[in-house]
C-alpha cells in the first residue's frame, strides 16, 4: 500500500467547481489538499504550509498561472508545479515549462489524468512510499522470485550470503526486515546490485 497521507497538495483556479472538484478526487487518494481562488491567497498560504504540489491553473484573476509558479519559486524550492490549462497550446505549454513546472494537463481533465500526473510529480520527488509492513512483504516476495528463477534452494542460498536458512525464509516471507548488510549479501548471491534488487518498490 502506497503511503501519501503526508503529500500536501494546493490547488489554485477561480472557478471554485475545478477546486471542489481536484480536492474530491486527490483527497480521495489521500494526500491532503487545501484550494485557492486567486494567486495572492495562494502566496500566504505557501508561507504558512509546505506545500509539496501546486497546481496551478494557467489563467488567474489579475496574473497568470505561470507567474505564480514563479512567485512560489522565490518562496523555495516547494512546491513542484503542475499546470492545469482550458488552453493547450504549444506556446502555453513551453512557458510554463520554462517556468519551471514538472508536468502540464488540460481542462477537461479526467480522473486518472489528474491522479496520474500528481502521482508521477511525487514518485519522481521521493515522496510516495510504502509501509514497512508492505515494504517488508514486498522484499521478501523479490528475492524468492528472484532465487526461484535461478533454480536456488533456500539451503544454497543460505551457503551463498551465510545467513541461515531460518533467516532467508522470515525475510522471504516479509516476518522480519533485514539489515542493509544482509539484503546487500542477498543482492550479491542472486547476481544483483542492491539497488537492483529493491527498483521499483
Amino acid at each position: 500500500m502506497r503511503v501519501r497521507h503526508h503529500i500536501k497538495v494546493m490547488v489554485v483556479d477561480d472557478e471554485e467547481s475545478v477546486c471542489n472538484t481536484v480536492r474530491s478526487i486527490l483527497e480521495q487518494h489521500s494526500y491532503k489538499v487545501n484550494t485557492f481562488l486567486d494567486a495572492e491567497s495562494a502566496i500566504e498560504g505557501a508561507r504558512e504550509v509546505a506545500y509539496d504540489v501546486a497546481l496551478l491553473d494557467i489563467k488567474l484573476p489579475r496574473t497568470s498561472g505561470v507567474e505564480l509558479a514563479e512567485k512560489l519559486r522565490q518562496e523555495g524550492d516547494r512546491p513542484a508545479v503542475i499546470i492545469i490549462t482550458g488552453h493547450p497550446e504549444v506556446e502555453s505549454a513551453a512557458e510554463s515549462m520554462r517556468a519551471g513546472s514538472r508536468d502540464y494537463i488540460t481542462k477537461p481533465f479526467n480522473h486518472k489524468d489528474l491522479v496520474d500526473a500528481v502521482e508521477r510529480v511525487c514518485h519522481d520527488m521521493g515522496l510516495v512510499y510504502t509501509t514497512e509492513v508492505e515494504l517488508n512483504r514486498l522484499i521478501g516476495q523479490r528475492i524468492r522470485q528472484e532465487r526461484q528463477k535461478r533454480g536456488l534452494t533456500l539451503r544454497q542460498l543460505s551457503e551463498r550470503t551465510e545467513l541461515t536458512t531460518s533467516q532467508l525464509s522470515q525475510v522471504e516471507l516479509g516476518k522480519n526486515a533485514a539489515s542493509i548488510w544482509a539484503l546487500a549479501r542477498i543482492s550479491n548471491a542472486l547476481g544483483h546490485q542492491l539497488s537492483e534488487l529493491l527498483n521499483g518498490l
